[in-house]
């Protein structure tokens, strides 16, 4: 085995690394992986480029004994540059795909995945012989979850507090009344919004528009507040 003083390209700039503050849930891989040149492709004289991508292709979340796991399945594609032993030392290109499959611990956190994010941290490779090498690699995976206002019409850098979107209003599709209600959004199925997750209201708040009293939530039945 000898080290390949080969170009490395693939690896994940520090600026384009998945944002993950402390206690983000993520994981790691760290794998080597044995590839051969199969015949009857010339043999390796020396490796010029080695390249690694990362790709997604599903993800699952299932229920475990220790909470939520995110199960997530992908490949790692590899290509790799080298000169030939013959005589004009000619180059040529391999693919290698290259199957992973990996685990994130949730925890009981219900919190809306919407995407999940990768970055090459480290990739090195090493020669075995004129037909076989190895390439190193530690991958680097954690989960992006929806933010509150993912939602929301307006542009990402307009929207705060003070947006006047649905998404600030209190008598929103969300949160309807009835139809007689001259608030600006519709009231036509207030009690739609009325779901089972819903566990705590004050009965004495009242909707702006319609001046009714928002609904509480008790024995699987719909009241009004006082």
């Amino acid at each position: 085995m000898k080290p390949c003083f080969a170009e490395v390209s693939g690896i994940t700039p520090a600026a384009h690394f998945p944002k993950c503050p402390h206690g983000h849930p993520f994981t790691q891989l760290c794998e080597i992986d044995k590839l051969c040149i199969p015949c009857p492709n010339p043999s390796i004289r020396d490796v010029l480029e080695v390249c690694v991508e990362v790709v997604i292709c599903s993800t699952k979340e299932i229920g475990t004994p220790v909470g939520r796991k995110l199960v997530i399945e992908g490949r790692k594609q590899i290509k790799i540059n080298f000169s030939t032993e013959d005589k004009c030392h000619s180059v040529h290109i391999a693919h290698f795909e290259i199957p992973f499959c990996a685990f994130i611990l949730l925890g009981d956190s219900k919190r809306e995945i919407k995407k999940v994010c990768t970055a090459v941290e480290h990739v090195s490779v090493q020669c075995l012989d004129s037909r076989c090498l190895t390439v190193t690699s530690i991958i680097f995976i954690c989960p992006e979850f929806k933010k509150q206002h993912d939602d929301c019409p307006c542009p990402p850098d307009d929207h705060d507090d003070n947006c006047h979107c649905a998404c600030n209003d209190p008598c929103s599709s969300s949160k309807h009344h009835n139809s007689n209600c001259d608030h600006p959004f519709s009231h036509s199925s207030w009690s739609d919004c009325c779901q089972p997750t819903w566990k705590k209201y004050q009965s004495g708040s009242l909707c702006p528009g319609c001046g009714l009293p928002q609904p509480i939530r008790a024995d699987q039945r719909h009241y009004y507040g006082k």
